[in-house]
């Protein structure tokens, strides 16, 4: 608390200047809590690009998923026709068989 005559006085922690402070004790005040903010402002901006690479490798992530998953889909749907080809020459073969089995009519 800063009385009338501009002594700072803090009650009740006994931590407080009893008098003026010189102005060396002023300027060595200043250039910690100057120190202090540009500590702050520089894990902000570590902080702010640690955000954005995170939001990068994300949506990279995210991107490679649906490509892996489209891959997956365009092979599972090759898988599915070429079975249905290969169960369709299957079919035919046996049709074939079967009618060439079948006797002959006189003509």
């Amino acid at each position: 608390m800063l009385t009338g005559r501009g002594v700072l006085e803090e009650k009740g922690c006994g931590m407080g200047w009893m008098r003026y402070p010189t102005s060396q004790e002023f300027h060595d005040l200043a250039n910690v809590t100057q120190a202090m903010i540009w500590k702050g402002v520089a894990a902000i901006s570590r902080a702010r690009i640690d955000i954005a690479q995170t939001r990068l490798l994300r949506e990279e992530t995210r991107e490679l998923r649906l490509q892996a998953q489209e891959a997956r889909t365009r092979s599972e749907a090759h898988a599915v026709r070429a079975a249905y080809s290969a169960e369709r020459a299957h079919l035919a073969a046996e049709w074939v068989a079967r009618v060439a089995a079948r006797p002959r009519l006189p003509a």
